[in-house]
């Protein structure tokens, strides 16, 4: 239930009580000002429907509420009580009528897309640069929110408003719902299809290999280990047959690289009761095997992005020495404490660091990895003050923010269409870490703010940035809508590189400006590595790198 209406209810039973006591104390203490008393729960009620509106399932506290009036026309210490009691239980009846009732204040789902839309076709910055057709996705996704207003089911909604956010191949579209930790489950158990025992990945070659396979499942008797390649699932290549679950895909893929890096295991739990498996056994020869369903869903999925998407399993900003010369710092999110994050100022932050590579130095360690791996971003600011650190002597380029006109509420573009340059963002590097080297480990779920550093940082000549995938590719500054189903974001403040182009996020050639330095190949090594092993491959790799 509501808060008004928990609000209304208990301010009725409350009501009942005292004026089931007024009821013998007006008739010990005789005085027409009683009556007025009876008055009170409509007027209450009045109000709180003002408020909150009408629902039919709260008709018994509304009832309750004129019911009492009776005590109003009738002096009578009897007919107090009664419907005082009466009034009382119609209440109580009210909260399990309205508790879990899915006809209980049912959210307008097509009215929350049509706000959200309507905002985000004026306020969404990339509009022109990727291309959007606001008149199809418009035909294509309201009758889809419209039939979800039928069935009332939060689920379905997550889910299309998932489609619809993959769109515009964007991380910073997204939509969270009230209840995001059990609603996003559910609507996962409900796209991802079946756990078949394995999972599926492309390897940079084109071959697709089974990976994160079940011991002693039905693939495993079958031959099927990590590594087996896969030439077929029900028939289908593997990596087409993925395409269609890259909508569902959290965060968004924004560039074709890394979408084609997941397609296959995204489309790994698609079948029935049972799935045909092609693949080439141990022995070179072409078989074929059907595998039986071992799950109510596809969870092996989770897993599988877990084992490719996790950086160093240790604290936020924690530093940790892997061998004598090298020590890993890891970022799991662009925030420091809350205070930074509300002033952009990270002093206190800045010096821990300062402090920790002024020992470093001191110790003799030559090189830092900074762990951006699954880093989901956060503050710019933050960003710009560890770059400060890193970077050498003098001022650096961060982006431009494009040029704002209050009076036209856009931002401003040349005759030829492309943006202006509003205030430049800079940095001074402080030099600290010198010429030694820094590598920075970054993946698909790399996003934002850490997109951010991994182009701001990348740029410097003693940064590499190193991965299986590029970083997500959105950089956008966030804005958002509240609606009654929960929270709406997307791009509204736009960022510009040093020639003017958006900085970062694709366009319509799908192909984001956060590029690797170092691509870490997906081969039988990684395989081995990262499934049997259960290894660090990407660590690994960029300790080799560093000799």
């Amino acid at each position: 239930m509501i808060l008004f209406d928990i609000i209304l209810v208990a301010a009725q039973l409350v009501l009942c009580i005292v004026l089931f006591i007024i009821a013998g104390v007006a008739e010990k203490y005789v005085t027409n000002k009683w009556r007025a008393c009876y008055f009170i729960p409509v007027i209450i009620a009045l109000i709180f429907i003002t408020v909150s509106g009408f629902d039919s399932l709260m008709l018994g506290v509304y009832l309750g509420s004129i019911l009492m009036l009776a005590g109003f026309l009738k002096d009578s210490k009897k007919i107090r009580r009664i419907v005082s009691v009466i009034s009382a239980v119609a209440a109580i009846v009210t909260v399990p009528l309205c508790t879990d009732n899915i006809n209980y204040r049912p959210i307008d789902y097509a009215a929350d897309f049509n706000k959200a839309f309507d905002s985000m076709k004026k306020h969404y910055v990339l509009a022109e640069h990727k291309d959007i057709d606001w008149d199809m996705l418009y035909e294509k996704y309201f009758p889809k929110f419209a039939a979800v207003n039928k069935t009332h089911d939060e689920v379905e909604n997550f889910i299309v408003w998932t489609e619809f956010c993959s769109e515009f191949k964007d991380g910073h579209v997204n939509f969270a719902p009230n209840e995001y930790e059990t609603v996003s489950e559910k609507a996962y158990e409900r796209v991802f299809g079946n756990d078949y025992g394995l999972s599926l990945l492309s390897l940079d070659d084109g071959r697709v290999v089974a990976v994160n396979v079940e011991e002693e499942s039905e693939a495993a008797l079958a031959g099927i280990h990590n590594g087996t390649v896969i030439t077929a699932w029900d028939g289908k290549d593997p990596i087409e047959n993925g395409a269609e679950y890259v909508k569902y895909a959290m965060p968004v893929f924004t560039d074709y690289e890394n979408e084609m890096f997941y397609r296959a295991a995204l489309g790994a739990g698609s079948g029935g009761e049972s799935v045909t498996v092609s693949y080439i056994d141990d022995n070179g020869e072409a078989r074929e095997s059907v595998l039986q369903k071992i799950g109510p869903y596809y969870n092996r999925l989770k897993s599988t992005l877990e084992i490719l998407t996790s950086g160093l399993n240790t604290g936020h900003l924690t530093w940790t020495e892997v061998n004598e010369d090298t020590v890993v710092f890891r970022i799991k999110m662009m925030m420091f404490d809350s205070n930074s994050m509300t002033s952009g100022q990270h002093d206190s932050m800045k010096s821990a660091i300062y402090t920790k590579v002024e020992e470093l130095k001191a110790a003799g360690f030559k090189n830092i990895i900074i762990d951006l791996r699954g880093n989901g971003g956060g503050s710019g600011q933050m960003v710009k003050a560890i770059a400060e650190i890193f970077a050498p002597e003098g001022r650096h380029f961060y982006c431009y923010d494009g040029l704002w006109d209050d009076r036209a509420s856009c931002y401003l573009k040349d005759e030829s269409g492309n943006f202006l340059k509003g205030e430049e963002r800079t940095f001074n590097g402080e030099g600290l870490w010198g010429d030694n080297p820094v590598i920075i480990l970054v993946n698909s779920n790399s996003v934002s703010a850490a997109d951010h550093m991994a182009k701001v940082m990348g740029a410097l000549d003693n940064v590499t940035v190193m991965g299986l995938t590029k970083p997500n590719g959105s950089a956008q500054g966030i804005g958002g809508v509240l609606l009654e189903s929960g929270m709406f974001q997307f791009s509204s403040s736009l960022m510009l590189d040093k020639n003017g182009d958006v900085f970062i996020d694709s366009d319509t050639d799908y192909k984001s400006g956060n590029e690797l330095e170092v691509k870490i190949p997906l081969d039988e090594e990684a395989i081995v590595s990262l499934f049997d092993n259960r290894e660090d491959y990407v660590l690994n790799k960029a300790l080799e790198y560093l000799g």
